[in-house]
């Protein structure tokens, strides 16, 4: 069969793939508000994510901040489920965030809202 380029109409071609990204948990839901939240609300919602991707998962450890304690490399999913759900894949700098913040669900609470609640310049100059 010799077919030539001019014979496919232009207008009925195959369009190219839609450049596709990788979905998010769907227990990722809950993190669509994740902007308007308080450290406390991100903590449940940290939370009830980790228990929907992991149900086996004991949160039985208390850290010394009093919440749940959690594992470093559980820490960096967490955070990527968050940078996902705002669009911000790589959403910190992991080699300048404190160990003690990725050993707790209330550090990377805390972690995440100030990540995404900066302080202005001019109220830390008062």
């Amino acid at each position: 069969m010799n077919v030539v380029k001019s014979d496919i109409a232009a207008k009925g071609g195959i369009a190219p793939p839609k450049p596709r990204r990788p979905p998010a948990h769907p227990a990722a839901a809950p993190l669509a508000a994740v902007r308007t939240r308080s450290v406390t609300e991100l903590e449940g919602d940290l939370t009830d994510l980790l228990r929907a991707a992991q149900p086996t998962c004991a949160l039985t450890e208390v850290a010394a901040d009093g919440s749940p304690r959690v594992p470093s490399l559980v820490s960096v999913w967490l955070l990527s489920q968050v940078g996902n759900a705002v669009g911000r894949p790589k959403l910190v700098n992991l080699s300048r965030v404190r160990r003690e913040e990725l050993h707790s669900i209330g550090g990377l609470a805390r972690l995440v809202h100030r990540t995404l609640h900066p302080v202005p310049a001019e109220a830390k100059a008062s």
